[in-house]
């Protein structure tokens, strides 16, 4: 008895001790957060034109925070899931270490959906009008049932433990005693209450890990699901899930040595436990390797060498210009790691720490990888799109994390990082038999070899029946994100032009109505050229002349015979040059009569799959005709331009 006392003032010094270091920390994360603060006041009250984003690169630094974030999550709900079903008391001391990375995370992450959104200030709109075709308000909804039941995961081993600061912490504020009694539910510590108590933490572990699932699946159907080379990937799935318990189990090893150190919870966190982990870390490594070969390696063999949009995207990644990113994903965060994690000689602490740092870093430059350089090809034979991160993006970025230090900071000087009541169990265990070891939901009555048989099949029965029901609901979102995303497809016009971004179809007429800008028609064209459609973006971002001509050979890109294309993108760039040209043709300034500097391609156009282009941006429109014609006659088409 004397023994538990001792453990239980020593897992209360952190909550009643108070140093100059902690407060200096405190401070300095307080102040990156109020930087981040204004930073994204600057946003709101400048628009989203400030940061990095643009019309070619819409998501950035803000949606890789967001899956990183969401990703680091899953070691909680999983990880102590998978453990307690197990019976591992081993992770007696780091489940609520583990859990408090989900809370802390969880709420990090739901912030940059919102961040992202030009009108936050309209973000209940999902709820009060959602569109189930919108990946957003799934995300909303997914996020949201996954931030409650893992709140309720972490609260509920927890009960036992506030009621204990409640009754043995009487120097503390009056604030914090009114928030222990408050929390503690009136717990006394009953043997009724302990069964109920079991009872909820095995349905909650039953139903959280089907939830936990779901939601990373959803989060990579947002990108999976869209017809963007680099993301059109069947195993994009597990592949997410896998990522994010790596980066988790990687994030809880990073976060024990911190508390170990500065709390001196070497007693309870002991060689053991990093050697547990890191293992747990290795295995995990080595299974997001196998599928990073699926994802990169096996599409490399057969496209890397044909002159296709996949082909480019993966090129930019290996040796074009987000090679040192890429091969930092795969050597620092994934091949490194794993060396460090298997070799005996670096089979330490400090070993452990730099393997998990390292796939930190390299996960989430992992999610960078896939946001940018898919966004940034060009779907259109254009201009590939270029993204840098601001001030406002940087600082943001900072003020999360610091948000979600200083989250777990302030946690762990208010309730125990380790379960006080799990750990005096396992302290006081030794008189008991291991037949008779106590089942969540049981009491503690000696029973026989065959009624123990009979009710353990009775509650594998019911854990699985609690199973299948937690994955139908768990994922219930996901079936239905499917679905709609089918439903919008087949309903799409994918008959007239596969591109999905260039919007719907719609009269002449209705163009200039329904665009952002002043809408110009050639008045000159080839003999022999009919309109055949118009498509403008869903936003009024984009409009598209498609004309086809008898006379002219067809671009390959669209399923009709289109033999001139005329693109107007809104794009606030006055006198900006093209980067891309189809290859084998040479870059050719062309002045027209109002001066304006424009650029096509040079002569060779007869005989070849892809369209000459002559692009050039004037009052905040980016105008891009695609033909198989001479530079003369596109020069004729673009000075022939009136609005309509």
């Amino acid at each position: 008895m004397q023994h538990a006392k001792d453990n239980t003032d020593r897992l209360f010094e952190p909550l009643v001790r108070s140093s100059n270091q902690y407060y200096l920390l405190v401070g300095v994360l307080l102040a990156i957060c109020l930087w981040g603060v204004y930073a994204y006041a600057v946003q709101v009250t400048s628009g989203i034109g400030v940061l990095g984003v643009r019309s070619e690169v819409f998501w950035g630094v803000y949606i890789t925070n967001f899956v990183f974030f969401i990703g680091i999550s899953h070691v909680g709900a999983l990880m102590s899931a998978i453990l307690r079903l197990t019976s591992a008391d081993w992770r007696k001391p780091i489940t609520r270490l583990a859990e408090v990375v989900t809370f802390a995370s969880l709420l990090a992450a739901i912030t940059w959906p919102i961040a992202h959104l030009g009108r936050p200030d309209r973000w209940f709109y999902l709820l009060t009008y959602p569109r189930i075709q919108s990946p957003l308000v799934w995300d909303l909804l997914c996020i949201g049932t996954y931030t409650i039941g893992s709140t309720l995961f972490l609260y509920l081993p927890m009960i036992p433990d506030i009621a204990k600061c409640r009754d043995e912490l009487t120097n503390v504020s009056k604030f914090r005693r009114r928030i222990y009694s408050i929390l503690s539910l009136g717990w006394k510590g009953s043997e009724y209450e302990m069964q109920h108590l079991e009872k909820a933490i095995g349905i909650m572990t039953i139903l959280i890990i089907p939830i936990a699932i779901s939601v990373h699946t959803v989060v990579s159907w947002d990108f999976a699901t869209q017809l963007r080379t680099g993301w059109d990937s069947t195993i994009f799935g597990p592949y997410f899930v896998a990522g994010a318990l790596l980066s988790g189990v990687a994030t809880v090893l990073l976060v024990m040595a911190a508390l170990t150190k500065f709390y001196h919870l070497d007693d309870f966190i002991t060689r053991r436990h990093f050697d547990y982990i890191a293992m747990l870390l290795l295995a995990l490594d080595i299974v997001l390797i196998y599928f990073t070969i699926n994802e990169y390696m096996v599409p490399g063999y057969k496209i890397l060498s044909q002159n296709t949009l996949e082909g480019q995207w993966l090129s930019s990644l290996l040796w074009g210009m987000y090679w040192p990113r890429f091969w930092f994903q795969i050597i620092g965060g994934l091949i490194v790691p794993a060396i460090i994690l298997a070799v005996p000689k670096t089979r330490t602490v400090t070993g452990y720490l730099v393997a998990a740092l390292l796939v930190d870093i390299g996960m989430w430059v992992e999610r960078f990888n896939i946001v940018v350089p898919s966004l940034a090809l060009p779907q259109l034979p254009y201009a590939w799109g270029q993204y840098t991160p601001t001030w406002v993006e940087i600082s943001t970025t900072a003020a999360s994390f610091a948000g979600f230090a200083l989250v777990y900071l302030v946690f762990t000087r208010t309730f125990p990082i380790i379960s006080i009541w799990e750990t005096d169990q396992s302290n006081h265990s030794t008189h008991q038999k291991r037949s008779t070891r106590i089942l969540p939901g049981t009491t503690g009555t000696h029973m026989s070899g065959t009624d123990s048989v009979s009710l353990l099949r009775r509650r594998l029965l019911n854990y699985g029946a609690l199973m299948m029901t937690g994955f139908v609901f768990g994922s219930i979102s996901s079936v239905v994100t499917k679905a709609a995303v089918q439903s919008v497809n087949k309903t799409s016009n994918e008959d007239m032009v596969p591109i999905s971004t260039l919007g719907e179809s719609m009269s002449i007429n209705d163009t200039s109505s329904a665009a952002k800008f002043q809408v110009e028609k050639p008045a000159r064209m080839p003999i022999g050229s009919r309109l055949d459609d118009v498509r403008v973006g869903n936003q009024g971002e984009l409009v598209t002349l498609l004309y086809v001509n008898p006379n002219l050979p067809t671009i390959s890109m669209y399923t009709i015979d289109v033999g001139v294309a005329i693109l107007e993108m809104a794009d606030p760039r006055l006198t900006t040059s093209p980067i891309y040209v189809p290859d084998g043709f040479q870059r050719v300034q062309v002045n027209l009569i109002n001066g304006i500097v424009r650029e096509a391609s040079a002569a060779g156009f007869d005989n070849r799959e892809e369209p000459g282009q002559l692009q050039w941006w004037h009052g905040g429109v980016h105008f891009v005709i695609l033909a198989n014609l001479s530079v003369e006659q596109l020069r004729q088409i673009a000075e022939s331009m009136e609005p309509i």
